[in-house]
């Protein structure tokens, strides 16, 4: 029954991007929905577990990055490191929204802007690992300072059976993201495809660091609620809406 429900959220993706997402680390804090609401587009809701809203801190590997219709160029592994929380569109449609991502690789950062609108930045990030031990880095420059980010958790390689219930399909389950660009009247969602996760748990998983006090919101001021390792997946993702509507229109045209 939670495969069916979880597939029934995903629609048909075109693999404009392929790429693989490894050694997945996710760290979940409840937070104020009024808080949320004064931070998001208006014609995005918050989308609420249980009455409650979410905010989650996300670290990982991005491998094997290939881009229709130049499959064939070879792109640099690079790191990343978002803030994101949980909401649902105008046409009801379930998704996350990125506060920022932190990315190591200033071409994907220049990429992701042009191409989705998302607000990518160029840092410094290093990842550690020391046997089943995680340790993430990451210095962002502005101009109004740094912006740094510090997150570490050890995987307890417990039974995936155990970490997965609705509140983790609530907070990894997502097939669509949403952006808008700043001379935009509205949010556009994008789309994205994988196998569920498969998560494990956490083991003294903690962060410090600007990013929310960055996006207006405040700083958690406790280890996260919840937290969950995802060794990896390989996951296709849509074109723009306005790459597809301009491709559509071409073809169209052509007829």
């Amino acid at each position: 029954m939670r495969l069916v429900s979880i597939l029934a959220n995903h629609i048909p993706v075109f693999p404009f991007l392929s790429q693989n997402w490894d050694d997945l680390f996710f760290l979940h804090w409840p937070i104020s929905e009024s808080a949320l609401k004064l931070t998001l587009p208006s014609d995005l809701k918050v989308d609420l577990f249980e009455g409650r809203a979410w905010i989650s801190v996300v670290a990982f590997k991005l491998a094997n990055l290939k881009i229709f219709p130049f499959r064939q160029v070879a792109w640099n592994d690079f790191l990343e490191i978002n803030l994101r929380t949980y909401v649902i569109g105008p046409d009801g449609q379930k998704g996350v929204w990125f506060y920022s991502l932190d990315s190591s690789d200033l071409l994907a950062t220049w990429g992701a802007r042009l191409l989705f609108g998302l607000p990518y930045h160029k840092s410094d990030i290093s990842m550690f690992q020391e046997t089943t031990r995680y340790v993430w880095e990451s210095r962002r420059k502005t101009f109004g300072g740094l912006v740094s980010a510090s997150i570490s958790g050890q995987i307890t390689f417990s039974d995936v059976s155990g970490c997965k219930n609705s509140l983790s399909d609530f907070l990894l389950e997502r097939y669509c993201f949403w952006s808008k660009r700043k001379v935009s009247y509205s949010s556009f969602p994008s789309f994205v495809e994988h196998r569920p996760y498969d998560p494990v748990g956490l083991e003294d998983a903690r962060y410090s660091g600007d990013l929310f006090c960055a996006q207006g919101l405040e700083e958690p001021g406790c280890p996260p609620v919840s937290s969950h390792y995802c060794r990896g997946l390989d996951v296709v993702a849509s074109p723009p809406p306005w790459l597809s509507r301009t491709a559509g229109q071409t073809n169209h045209n052509i007829v």
